[in-house]
């Protein structure tokens, strides 16, 4: 069966850990786009946790979680530099490390993408095999410097390709307004005025509406969050779209802005993110430096006592609550519910698109 869901996710232990997990009728559906992180900061000792050498070569190992399939992968410009010692652009050593190990690895480019980074993607693909173009409502703007067409065919000439056929668009919503109507007309106006929409490979729509973190959120209650990005999709496959192989895309269950806090002034409470067919609800607890992880088994067992919640056997996720829930097993850290989270929705949301049949 052809993808049906593309969620762009962080690239980090818990996201990555989570595509693992997935069973293989779920992870046929998906093509996840992964977001590679920054170097880690070191807030202690006011510099990088390690080289940039030994992050790439970090990415490309845990990549490997989704060999059998392809993905999407956008590195950032690491600052000052995007070259490794000996000189190779950061995302060409990926993307060459990804084709050794048999790892189909499809490079993302966008506006923000810098000469280097696009001749690095130039330099691997030689004329071959696919990219997949990021365009976001800021290159939509009336203000803006450039036409949406003519930054599209920039991207493709500058990655050493002409034919929108091995070419993916992803048309990137970012954090829409909670405002549905408001989120419709944005996207209807960005879908019309997206450059060659019949010639792409695959044309993707994503949108996310998670909040960037969980501070106005009640420790005191379970709290239903409006998933509009969800109610906006759905809206607009009701009401027909240019082209009707259009794929959804989601942030998972994040905010699509990372954000590197201190740990030393982080004050982060466990908090439990589980997705249903409506919303997202939210079990929160108290500051995990005062009161613990253990909190999660109280979490767990209000979770699955929920109308809302799957059952055990729904996904990888579902089965960890339902055991924490009898404390079979956890607490786990901050890690292990990102992946918990993350898993469980991407397996409710690949099987909703699929019609359950998955």
């Amino acid at each position: 069966m052809a993808s049906v869901y593309v969620p762009i996710l962080k690239g980090k232990e818990g996201e990555l850990s989570a595509l693992e997990e997935l069973s293989t009728a779920v992870s046929e559906l998906i093509l996840p786009l992964i977001e590679v992180p920054p170097v880690p900061y070191d807030f202690v000792n006011e510099r990088p946790t390690k080289t940039l050498d030994a992050h790439v070569a970090a990415v490309v190992e845990r990549l490997h979680v989704w060999k059998e399939r392809p993905l999407y992968v956008d590195l950032p410009s690491f600052g000052d530099t995007e070259h490794l010692d000996d000189g190779t652009v950061a995302v060409r050593r990926v993307l060459d490390d990804c084709r050794t190990v048999d790892i189909d690895c499809i490079p993302v480019v966008s506006s923000s993408s810098t000469g280097a980074y696009l001749a690095g993607v130039r330099d691997h693909l030689q004329g071959r095999g696919a990219i997949c173009i990021r365009l976001t409502d800021a290159d939509f703007d009336e203000e803006g410097n450039t036409e949406p067409k003519a930054e599209v065919e920039r991207l493709l000439r500058a990655a050493g390709l002409r034919d929108f056929g091995a070419a993916d668009l992803i048309l990137d919503l970012q954090n829409i307004p909670q405002d549905l109507g408001r989120a419709t007309l944005l996207a209807r106006a960005i879908i019309g005025e997206a450059p060659h929409l019949d010639e792409w490979r695959r044309v993707v729509v994503s949108a996310a509406s998670f909040p960037e973190n969980l501070s106005d959120v009640s420790a005191s209650a379970v709290t239903n969050l409006p998933r509009t990005e969800w109610d906006l999709w759905r809206r607009l496959k009701k009401r027909g779209m240019a082209r009707a192989d259009i794929v959804f895309g989601d942030y998972g269950i994040t905010h699509p802005t990372l954000t590197e806090l201190d740990p030393r002034t982080m004050r982060m409470s466990a908090s439990i993110r589980y997705t249903t067919l409506q919303h997202w609800l939210i079990l929160k607890g108290k500051n995990v430096r005062q009161y613990g992880f253990d909190q999660y088994f109280d979490l767990c067992r209000t979770l699955v006592e929920l109308p809302d919640y799957s059952g055990e056997g729904f996904s990888w996720g579902d089965g960890f609550i339902a055991r924490c829930a009898r404390g079979a097993t956890g607490p786990g850290n901050a890690t292990t519910w990102r992946k918990v989270g993350t898993n469980h929705h991407l397996t409710l949301v690949a099987r909703d698109l699929a019609g359950g049949d998955a």
